[in-house]
This record gives structure tokens, C-alpha cells and sequence, in this order.
């Protein structure tokens, strides 16, 4: 005579949510998509850029998007965007590498377009970038508010890229020291330095408007700068996760609602 039926699934989790994903988090499926999403919004530039090079033909390479016209944009966007999916639950290790990956698939594509590359190392600044995404991931998740967490981030790496050159406004440009340590807080010379480019701050979009013929500053060391943003971008990402699993665990057992991710 047999026994009575007993299930391997316990009864607080349905066979339903098995392999779709983490109690609290959007399914596998979701998070792919979301992935796929930050990751095009990361390559905009381009992808923009590669409509102008086909519609003009090969005859005119500068419709283009360079190297370095990515790296500014993804320098503002990787802290927004790894927010927007810490605040979302992705999963940190099957796909919240996918963002930055299709980054740096963008930037090897542009670089390969272009007539002579430009980033001796991409590969550190792409390690670089992966950490600013993992210490948005971290606010994000640690918060649980995608949107304003986003925006705060994207404000604050904005200003930060543009505050070298003044933001384009007209003027004399900042005292040396001022201009070196306004380079030095730069997400834009940060992701280019780790790319190995030692003379960013010569480059044409920087040069005019910070005046860098005035003074000498020292660029980031490339490996140690990149791997140590990125261990930092981890250690934030792996806290904020463990932060957002806390909070939804004591909601689900005091019956609490959850403030929405957005």
C-alpha cells in the first residue's frame, strides 16, 4: 500500500515561479529583455550613427560615431542605467552583465569602422564602465526607486562630464587646479584613461575648453584604476542586492506592500 502524496515543491512556492526567476524579480524572460533594452540604450550613439554612414556611403566617414563619442555617452548612461536595473531585481550574475557587454560590442564595432583607432585598451575601459553600472546597480537596488534614482545618477554624471569645459558656456576657462580636479572627477576622462589613452586631456572636446596647455596632470593608471572601480562596482551591486532581498523578505513576512520599483 502506498503513502500518500507528497510534493518536492513547498507549498509556499508555486510549481508555476519554478525557473522564471527569483521570488521579488521580474522572470528570466523580463530580465533578458530589460538587459537587451539598457544595453541598446548604451549603443544608441552607435547605432545613430551608423544610420547617416549608411545613407552617405563609405565616402564620408566622419557621419559616424567614434570611439570616443560612445565612450562620452556611456560614461553618462552605465550608473543610470545599472539603477534601473538594480531598482528592477535583475539578476546580477546571469543578466546584469548583458548591458555592458552590448557596450562593449558597440564600441568594437565603431572602433573597427573607424580609420585608426583611438582606445589602446578597451577592454579595461569596458571593465571600468561594467563597475560605474554595478555602483548604480547597488543605489538602485539598495533603494528600490528605479526612476529617480536613475535620473539623480544621470544629472550627477552629466555634470561631471561636462563641468571640465564649463558645459560649453562662454568664459575664461577654470583655475589649473580647479580644471585638474574637475578632469580627475570626469566619468567621461575616467573611461577614456582606463582605455588607455594617456593624453585625454588633449583631446578636442576638452583641450580648448579646459585649457590643459596650463598645467600637467597626472592620467589614471589604467589596470589599477579600471579593476579597482570595478571590484567597487561589485562589492556596491552584491550589497544592494543583498539589501533589496532583506527588504522584500521582511515585507512578504509582515504582509507589507512594496513601494514600486520604478
Amino acid at each position: 500500500m502506498t503513502g500518500p502524496y507528497t510534493s518536492a515543491v513547498a507549498a509556499a512556492e508555486p510549481k508555476a515561479r519554478r525557473g522564471v526567476g527569483p521570488p521579488g524579480g521580474p522572470s528570466q524572460l523580463h530580465s533578458l529583455a530589460w538587459g537587451l533594452g539598457l544595453g541598446l540604450l548604451g549603443a544608441l550613439p552607435a547605432c545613430l550613427g551608423a544610420v547617416p554612414q549608411v545613407l552617405s556611403g563609405p565616402e564620408n566617414p566622419g557621419s559616424a560615431c567614434d570611439e570616443f563619442a560612445l565612450l562620452c555617452w556611456i560614461a553618462c548612461v552605465a550608473p543610470a542605467a545599472g539603477a534601473l536595473a538594480g531598482a528592477r531585481g535583475l539578476d546580477l550574475l546571469r543578466f546584469g552583465p548583458v548591458a555592458p557587454a552590448l557596450w562593449a560590442a558597440a564600441l568594437a564595432l565603431v572602433g573597427a569602422a573607424a580609420v585608426r583607432p583611438g582606445l589602446p585598451q578597451p577592454v579595461l575601459g569596458a571593465a571600468c564602465w561594467t563597475g560605474l553600472f554595478g555602483l548604480g546597480y547597488g543605489l538602485g537596488a539598495w533603494s528600490g526607486r528605479g526612476l529617480p534614482s536613475a535620473a539623480l545618477l544621470l544629472a550627477l554624471s552629466a555634470l561631471l562630464v561636462g563641468a571640465p569645459g564649463r558645459w560649453g558656456l562662454a568664459g575664461r576657462p577654470w583655475s589649473p587646479p580647479a580644471a585638474a580636479a574637475l578632469l580627475d572627477a570626469s566619468p567621461f576622462m575616467l573611461l577614456g584613461e582606463c582605455s588607455g589613452v594617456r593624453d585625454m586631456a588633449w583631446h578636442r572636446s576638452i583641450y580648448a575648453s579646459a585649457g590643459t596647455d596650463r598645467f600637467q596632470r597626472e592620467p589614471w593608471s589604467p589596470a589599477p584604476t579600471a579593476l579597482a572601480v570595478l571590484g567597487l562596482g561589485i562589492a556596491a551591486a552584491g550589497l544592494g542586492a543583498r539589501r533589496r532581498r532583506t527588504r522584500l523578505a521582511r515585507g512578504t513576512s509582515t504582509g507589507e506592500s512594496q513601494p514600486p520599483l520604478g
